[in-house]
């Protein structure tokens, strides 16, 4: 619970610092500094503990299945996020001006860094404390899933939840996102678990955020 608003709530507020209004620069700032958090407590507790990078899921265990189901999940994830956006004219995330390197910016960011940013923290970070102590798996159709992953998941919707620290309030939230945040979340732990890696997660998160954005910026042009 800790990592879950400590870390991202820290990297608010170095976002606010060097950045005025929520745009490209302050998502970098952000996730780069969550990313560095995650990154430093599990080099931290691995040098006071007896685990390894390993466990963290930092490996290429298992890698080609990883590749091949992130794959397959991208091209299943296109069309629903197509097939909702044409049919419910969602509104536009693309609040900067349509430039060549802002395109760019945004992309890379989508596609590369929230997957490494959100993963690392939530399946590799906290899902990693609470698989020390959380045993055996659970059934969910024909997969498991550990008790370590439904709570990671939990504390993952709960992330994407806007919340004044100061007053105690809830500034925002968006029922549809939290919906999709967690089935994506226990998507993403299932990977984890089958295999002991944060590869497929991290492609797979990628994919779901970039193609998400892909597809915004072809609506608006049309």
């Amino acid at each position: 619970m800790f990592f879950t608003l400590a870390y991202p709530q820290m990297g608010c507020v170095l976002a606010n610092s060097y950045v005025q209004g929520f745009g490209i620069g302050w998502l970098y700032i952000h996730h780069f500094v969550q990313l560095i958090l995650a990154i430093v407590t599990i080099l931290f507790i691995t040098f006071l503990s007896k685990k390894k990078m390993y466990d963290w899921g930092l490996n290429l265990n298992n890698w080609q299945w990883s590749l091949k189901t992130a794959s397959s999940f991208a091209i299943v994830w296109f069309f629903i996020s197509l097939s909702l956006n044409l049919i419910f004219n969602f509104q536009s995330q693309l609040n900067y001006e349509p430039t060549t390197s802002n395109i760019i910016f945004d992309l890379f960011f989508d596609f590369i860094l929230t997957g490494f940013s959100e993963e690392i923290l939530f399946r590799g970070l906290i899902m990693g404390v609470l698989l020390h102590s959380c045993k055996g798996n659970l059934n969910i159709g024909n997969f498991q899933i550990s008790p370590a992953g439904i709570i990671t998941t939990f504390l993952f919707t709960l992330a994407h939840i806007g919340i004044d620290y100061e007053s105690f309030t809830i500034s925002s939230i968006s029922p549809l996102q939290l919906i999709f945040t967690m089935g994506l979340g226990l998507f993403y732990a299932i990977m984890r678990d089958k295999t002991k890696s944060l590869l497929g997660p991290i492609i797979a998160h990628g994919a779901s955020d970039g193609l998400i954005t892909v597809i915004q910026m072809f609506i608006i042009s049309r």
